[in-house]
């Protein structure tokens, strides 16, 4: 591990050579399955790590117009882009850049059919075949009134005449055993459906660089898939799994305090800085740290924010911490950067790389400015 001792802190750090090593593994499932796969840029929008990925690559998924924007001009391959309903105005942007438009509903495919398809943009719309395998309602696209999709009875031959595809989104850090249940359902439940249509996309949530993530199961699956559809494009487009265990957030020990357990206060915060550890909820992985009462000393992990409930996690050291410490945060690139906050005016992480030949490279600090700039005009 890097020592991390001298840099400014907090600080979100790309690790190039663990992001490398990620993407070889996706480069190996998009050239054996013959698949398209995007980076789903709502995951990780990092776009000066962009350039490392291009090549492993075919495009960005975008879930608005800034994000398309930030595809086309920093990726510079396929943009493809999604919302649960689109504006007038955003759609106006978006056909300028978007190669595929994938719409909710097909009122909304409906309203912008004429404006979109004169562009000679691949048409798309998304379903939710009521088929469960996130169990986190919050993540979970299948979830009960969900508005994530159109029901199977709602595609009609009108609707399926102006689409080239279909898209599938149900998945969020799921398993390869996952990821097969979903494409072995689609081609039962949807089959007669795709056999008239030029390309299906599987979305994302496919865990692909977890350790237990059976890449191998996950290319047979899409080989079978393909041979079974073999004019039909098969896209995935993954964000955490592509960049799952690539980075760290660094913090500092501000202060230790006492009430019944030791708590250290820290420069950074769950609710600000890694909002998935309150919402999904989660307890990051720490390094050199092990659970409560695993090792002699144990600490309350906690936010400097006001809100009580900031707290990261219970976790257990071989020495007491003191102020001062640096603690490293792992699997910290994933809907960290893209879902921050600058609640109670925490100043945001400095945005850092580490280099494969160890140069340590600051790419962004944020100052008072970025944070009033939020807020009104300057």
């Amino acid at each position: 591990m890097y020592d991390f001792s001298h840099i400014n802190t907090p600080a979100y750090v790309l690790d190039e050579a663990a992001l490398l090593a990620n993407l070889a593994k996706v480069d190996r499932i998009r050239k054996q399955a013959g698949v398209t796969i995007l980076l789903a840029s709502k995951a990780f929008a990092m776009f000066q790590a962009f350039p490392l990925m291009r090549d492993y690559l075919d495009g960005t998924t975008a879930s608005g117009y800034y994000e398309a924007r930030l595809g086309n001009e920093e990726f510079g391959k396929q943009v493809h882009v999604y919302s649960p309903a689109f504006e007038d105005k955003e759609i106006d942007s978006i056909v300028e850049i978007a190669d595929h438009i994938y719409f909710n509903s097909p009122s909304q495919l409906e309203r912008f059919y004429d404006r979109v398809k004169s562009r000679n943009i691949s048409l798309g719309l998304r379903v939710n075949p009521q088929f469960s395998l996130t169990h986190t309602d919050i993540y979970n696209p299948c979830a009960k009134y969900s508005r994530m999709g159109t029901l199977k009875e709602h595609i009609t031959a009108e609707v399926l005449a102006k689409i080239d595809g279909l898209h599938f989104h149900i998945l969020c850090e799921n398993t390869a055993q996952d990821s097969s249940a979903l494409i072995e359902f689609v081609a039962k439940n949807y089959g007669d459906m795709l056999k008239n249509l030029k390309w299906v996309n599987f979305g994302g949530g496919h865990f692909i660089n977890h350790p237990s993530y059976d890449i191998d199961k996950l290319i047979a699956t899409l080989q079978k898939f393909k041979a079974d559809f073999p004019n039909l494009e098969v896209i995935l487009e993954p964000g955490g799994g592509i960049v799952y265990d690539t980075g760290y957030l660094v913090a500092s020990v501000l202060d230790i305090i006492e009430n019944e357990k030791q708590i250290a206060c820290l420069d950074t915060s769950a609710t600000t800085h890694m909002p998935d550890v309150l919402e999904m909820p989660y307890r990051p992985m720490l390094h050199n740290s092990g659970l409560e009462g695993e090792k002699a000393y144990s600490y309350i992990l906690a936010g400097k924010t006001c809100l009580t409930g900031d707290v990261i996690g219970e976790y257990s050291f071989d020495k007491p911490l003191n102020i001062g410490d640096k603690l490293i945060f792992t699997e910290m690139m994933q809907y960290t950067m893209v879902k921050n906050t600058t609640f109670n005016g925490t100043p945001l992480p400095d945005i850092a790389i580490l280099h494969t030949n160890g140069k340590y490279e600051v790419l962004k600090s944020f100052a008072y400015e970025d944070f009033k700039g939020r807020l009104g005009k300057i």
